[in-house]
């Protein structure tokens, strides 16, 4: 047996470890480069499945993502990046652009007044809860999900 890092044999023991302990899987995908969706979504899934597998969460969870990250793309042309924070209370997702004046538009539809498109729909459906925060030079649109563990 090869216990060498990156063998799969190890990365699926690990994987186990972690998902036993409830540890923080967390990290960051840069999309100033503007990545191509289908990118964006595969190294999404592999990162959240890791030790897991594939589930319907994890599945409604890239749902979300992709959804946050084309509306960033759509509306504001200046996404940054993708976090995503799974521990045991929840997946957190949340794509920063850096247009914060587009909020006003996202507050409308979280209240129910129909935007452009049913992004946002998708993502209220989803999510446990969803929001907007921003400061002087950039917006962040969040999503918490159940966990896909």
């Amino acid at each position: 047996m090869d216990t060498e890092p990156g063998h799969p044999w190890v990365t699926t023991q690990v994987g186990r470890v972690c998902a036993r302990v409830g540890e923080v899987a967390e990290g960051v995908i840069d999309l100033r480069s503007r990545p191509d969706p289908a990118v964006i979504r595969r190294r999404l899934a592999d990162r959240l499945a890791f030790g897991t597998g594939p589930t319907a969460a994890l599945g409604y969870a890239v749902l979300v993502a992709d959804e946050l990250v084309t509306n960033a793309y759509t509306h504001t042309g200046a996404p940054v990046r993708l976090r995503y924070a799974r521990h045991r209370a929840g997946l957190l997702l949340e794509v920063t652009d850096a247009a914060p004046h587009r909020t006003q538009t996202l507050a409308a539809i979280r209240d129910g007044v129909r935007g452009s498109g049913t992004g946002l729909a998708v993502v209220s459906t989803v999510a446990l809860d969803w929001g907007v925060r921003h400061d002087a030079a950039e917006k962040t649109v969040w999503a918490l999900l159940r966990s896909v563990n």
